[in-house]
């Protein structure tokens, strides 16, 4: 099985690429990245699938807030950097994108770039992803930023593998602040993985501000 894209019902303005479509508690995937379906749906009663809209609403909500409304919900494409099952991570890790399979994720969006021409702007939401982005030469490199966000070899080698970062902090150095894509007129956005938001706690602290400025940038 393998999740599918969420493609909206008007030309696509916005792309959004979440990290992988490993879920926590099962192994079956969901049909779309970040139950993207389940916003377009009736509010469910089910406390199991009301969560799983609670993570589409965060997410359409995000784009919404931080884009001051400039994009409709109707015009955003969803999408994982790897929307295949993968090996699942240890308790409390992260899944481990391998290289191989990140490449392949490249090659998607490519595609997807492709066939919307009319996509200005993405949202690349977790640290891996952004690694990825920027390690295949796909979005302007931030040389200290990669050398932080390089997968651990602890991580790769390990009987369940997971991503843990060499510097988790350098992810500061970039989310919440613009860059683009080599050779195309596309902005990309650096942010935090969807269960991070609504921001709070430490995450309102450290990238609370950066995410108000992205804000300001649209009004």
């Amino acid at each position: 099985m393998r999740t599918k894209d969420w493609k909206p019902a008007e030309p696509a303005r916005l792309l959004v690429i979440g990290e992988d479509s490993n879920l926590q508690w099962t192994d079956q995937l969901p049909d779309f990245p970040m139950f993207a379906d389940y916003y377009f749906r009736k509010i469910p009663y089910d406390l199991g699938e009301r969560s799983r809209y609670m993570e589409s609403k965060n997410l359409f909500e995000m784009i919404k807030t931080l884009t001051d409304f400039t994009y409709k919900v109707d015009e955003v494409y969803v999408t994982n950097l790897c929307n295949d099952s993968l090996e699942r991570a240890p308790k409390g890790k992260r899944t481990l994108i391998p290289e191989a399979k990140a490449l392949k994720g490249i090659e998607h969006i490519q595609y997807i770039l492709d066939t919307n021409p009319e996509i200005n702007l993405i949202f690349a939401c977790s640290m891996q992803v952004n690694y990825w982005l920027q390690k295949s030469g796909l979005v302007e490199p931030n040389e200290e930023f990669l050398k932080g966000a390089e997968p651990r070899r602890t991580g790769i080698n390990s009987l369940q593998p997971f991503y843990q970062p060499v510097n988790p902090k350098s992810f500061q150095d970039v989310c919440a602040k613009f860059t683009k894509l080599v050779g195309r007129d596309i902005k990309v956005l650096p942010l935090l993985p969807m269960k991070d938001y609504p921001l709070r706690d430490k995450n309102l602290e450290l990238y609370g501000e950066a995410y108000l400025e992205v804000i300001k940038s649209f009004e």
